[in-house]
């Protein structure tokens, strides 16, 4: 961290240990190069529901099975963190696509900090995904064990096909059970309050995480 803060770059050693890490407990038999490869594309499509056939295409896997695994070890590795898609109650809603956060940000720079061609993240996408990290380890807090059964958070799609990043979750509380607030990632300075109404609309109110905006004077 040190590092990156008086140079804008991580720690090459770093990036290569953590690399040598999840190799060994996700792809110990490929190419050197197959964990940058693997992270940087999940890392593009973290906000988006991910297409797990077609990403196993695209990354040149001989099948989607072999992908799935690969997805398995991560999250069974703690390095990534499912988000399914969830209705306006918070159950999961079956068929759908989950998204798939990188659980450290850092683990996303390792693509660009390790392959000069890989791109940088996008602080968009890394900014929902810590926020949803963050949340879910806030809900396995309150209830311990709902990281590893996977049901902390989850995305939200409206009838008019909007989506809330982080939608409301039933939680435990000492005055029973509660929902958590449902919380939106747009990296803005300015403009914010249309995204916001999706949340008024479906929950009444919630978060909206931007980038230097602080404004309290609404539901949102």
């Amino acid at each position: 961290m040190h590092a990156f803060e008086t140079s804008g770059h991580h720690d090459r050693g770093y990036l290569e240990d953590l690399q040598a890490w999840l190799r060994r407990d996700i792809d110990p038999d490929g190419p050197q190069e197959s964990i940058p490869l693997l992270l940087g594309t999940l890392s593009s499509r973290a906000t988006s529901p991910l297409n797990r056939a077609d990403t196993a295409n695209d990354l040149g896997y001989a099948s989607k099975n072999t992908f799935d695994r690969r997805l398995a070890r991560l999250v069974n590795s703690f390095a990534a963190l499912l988000c399914p898609q969830r209705n306006q109650h918070g159950r999961t809603v079956t068929g759908t696509q989950a998204k798939l956060y990188l659980v450290d940000p850092i683990i996303s720079w390792i693509p660009n900090g390790l392959r000069s061609a890989a791109a940088q993240p996008d602080f968009t996408s890394l900014t929902e995904q810590a926020i949803g990290v963050a949340l879910a380890r806030a809900i396995d807090t309150l209830e311990p064990g709902k990281w590893i059964a996977g049901d902390t958070i989850g995305y939200e799609r409206t009838n008019s096909a909007n989506e809330i990043d982080l939608t409301a979750i039933s939680v435990h509380s000492t005055v029973g059970p509660q929902q958590t607030v449902p919380i939106d990632s747009k990296w803005v300075n300015k403009s914010w309050r249309r995204e916001a109404l999706t949340m008024e609309a479906q929950h009444g109110n919630g978060i909206l995480a931007t980038k230097t905006i602080l404004d309290l004077d609404h539901p949102t």
